[in-house]
């Protein structure tokens, strides 16, 4: 069943091609000489004009002038705490926590990572983005901690917490927000 269907499918490409069942026509034959003029072969070109019986060669080139690239400014970035966790705010009065951070001299690609660190001083979760600008443009990315129904709420994680930014593992960036009981 599955021969004759790849066979089928096979025929179907194959004809597919075709513009009605009729062969492409060859190109019409050209005579050296023909054009659209009919006015004959061409005249030879004396290809050594202007003097000498020996070609000489090609002037020299100009010498362009050695243009240093410019250098791209180094990555940077900033980070700020939005929504209702930008001030200190209730642990029951708050979902997650969200934290957008501007990224500028990204060459390309590169990856973004936060580590938000608990008010303990040990890291407590850690996310990633891919993110993809030209050097001159920035990125915004947004990232977020879940805060309701997760660890930080059952076991009172009160504190301030720090959200740390890295560009391909080079620390760009921390900021901070605040978890009351």
């Amino acid at each position: 069943m599955m021969r004759g269907l790849v066979a089928v499918l096979a025929g179907v490409v194959a004809l597919s091609g075709c513009s009605e069942g009729v062969a492409p026509r060859p190109p019409p034959a050209v005579t050296p000489g023909q054009g659209s003029d009919n006015a004959g072969p061409l005249e030879p070109t004396d290809v050594l004009s202007g003097g000498g019986s020996v070609a000489r060669p090609p002037p020299d080139a100009p010498v362009a002038e050695e243009v240093s690239p410019v250098e791209a400014p180094p990555p940077s970035g900033s980070a700020q705490v939005v929504g209702a966790a930008s001030g200190p705010v209730g642990l029951s009065q708050v979902e997650q926590v969200d934290v957008d951070f501007v990224v500028r001299g990204v060459r390309g690609r590169g990856q973004v990572d936060v580590e938000f660190i608990s008010p303990t001083g040990r890291p407590y979760e850690k996310q990633g983005q891919t993110v993809e600008a030209p050097p001159e443009e920035s990125r915004t990315l947004r990232f977020s901690l879940p805060v309701a129904g997760t660890l930080v709420t059952s076991s009172r994680m009160t504190g301030t917490w720090q959200a740390r930014f890295f560009l391909d593992g080079v620390q760009l960036a921390t900021t901070t927000f605040t978890l009351e009981p």
